[in-house]
């Protein structure tokens, strides 16, 4: 609009400096029609904007990808405004899928109307404060502006990926009932062993086979106790490299892959603590329940990648963020500085399980495949596997993570060892 006002200007300027300088009135008659357009458009131009406008969104919280729905409800408590324009803001990573978040018409006193869109987004925060209404003459001269109050807030969750690695259990279990075999006698599901029957046993347990065989003695059944575990999980969102474009992309493999794993030790009752390393460190301590997983998720949701801080900071951070004995899951594409940090948490008496995104395979599938690259691509590979090579020789469990591929199979396959060096215990 004042593109148009500058032209119409610059047009009269022209024509009255015109008319001047070659002393012709003919020309000078030809300003009077812009001129009249100009003041007939000052006129009729608003003078203010009262407009009250009400958010209304679908949902608070939704999955990435999902769709949601915005409606803004406008209504007009001043004059007619016969040029309106109000638009909404979009953020970059909204895809809008039906409708539009801006609109043009006139609206008289006392009238309402409403926009309507539906989009869907990535992972992240969604936060509106304002709506934009721009009201203007019918010509489209002199334009008034405003910020319509219209807060609303939506959540984009990680994601979610299916994943249940039922073998990966913790060697240590806290004493409350859970779903996770303690090695110890006591009420669950799986035989244990057979000892003399004692007063209060229930009878159901009795061993009527072994108690038949021997005289003026009774035989009961013990089966293995089933408790909870502790269970911490890291992202690091470290950037290690200039490849931001493949970092990122990784990353939200492992910001999904984390969210589901939380989510699953969560429903099976376990307890759940979250630590995120980067430029900025957060952490959710340990919890229950569907609180906690809110609490996870609401972290995952606004995390992004950050500076190359180094993990060794993990040693300043409080026992209680992660009690000993936990089983701690590291999602991370692994530094060259970061063993020590790795040997430490092994030596505090932590089981670590380290799932490493591979950027070498992800880097490889975008390349032409000539000599140099091919030849490059080898040699990274051999310097992965010897870095991953010696966080097993600490008793760190590792997955080279191929992110084209599930990852359950990946972590049951790896947890096979450890669960039969529980066993042992």
């Amino acid at each position: 609009m004042k593109s148009k006002l500058h032209f119409l200007v610059l047009i009269q300027c022209g024509l009255i400096l015109s008319a001047l300088l070659i002393r012709n009135g003919r020309l000078l008659l030809l300003a009077i029609p812009f001129l009249v357009y100009l003041i007939v458009g000052f006129i009729q131009a608003p003078e203010e904007i009262k407009l009250v406008a009400d958010r209304t969104i679908d949902r608070t919280h939704a999955n990435a990808l999902e769709l949601i729905k915005i409606s803004i409800l406008i209504k007009n408590q001043g004059i007619t405004l016969v040029n309106l324009h109000l638009n909404d803001a979009l953020y970059p990573s909204m895809e809008l899928v039906e409708g539009l978040p801006h609109k043009a018409l006139t609206l008289t006193a006392g009238e309402t109307v409403e926009i309507n869109y539906v989009f869907r987004a990535e992972r992240g925060v969604y936060h509106w404060k304002t709506i934009n209404a721009c009201a203007s003459d019918p010509f489209g001269l002199f334009d008034l502006q405003s910020e319509l109050p219209a807060p609303g807030k939506v959540v984009v969750l990680p994601a979610p990926m299916r994943i249940y690695p039922k073998k990966l259990k913790p060697r240590f279990t806290l004493h409350t009932a859970g779903p996770i075999a303690a090695r110890l006698a006591g009420s669950g599901t799986d035989f244990w062993s057979i000892r003399e029957y004692r007063s209060g046993d229930p009878l159901r347990r009795i061993n009527w086979r072994k108690t038949a065989r021997h005289r003026r003695k009774n035989f009961t059944n013990e089966y293995e106790r089933e408790e909870i575990a502790d269970f911490g999980l890291i992202l690091d969102t470290r950037q290690l490299s200039n490849e931001e474009e493949m970092e990122a992309a990784l990353f939200e493999y492992s910001v999904s892959a984390i969210a589901s794993l939380s989510e699953n030790f969560l429903r099976e009752g376990n307890r759940v603590s979250l630590l995120i390393l980067g430029k900025s460190i957060a952490s959710v301590f340990p919890g229950y329940g569907k609180k906690q997983s809110h609490m996870i998720l609401r972290s995952l949701a606004q995390v992004k990648l950050g500076d190359n801080m180094p993990l060794r900071s993990l040693e300043y951070f409080p026992v209680r963020l992660f009690p000993a004995r936990s089983l701690i899951v590291i999602f991370s594409t692994v530094d060259s500085d970061d063993l020590a940090t790795y040997a430490r948490l092994r030596a505090s008496g932590y089981d670590v399980l380290l799932i490493s995104p591979d950027p070498v395979d992800y880097a490889a599938q975008s390349l032409p495949p000539t000599n140099m690259n091919i030849l490059a691509s080898r040699a990274a590979r051999v310097e992965r596997i010897i870095r991953l090579k010696r966080l097993m020789k600490l008793g760190i469990m590792v997955i080279d993570w191929q992110v084209d591929k599930p990852l359950e199979p990946l972590i049951n396959n790896a947890a096979r060892p450890f669960v039969h060096r529980r066993g042992m215990q």
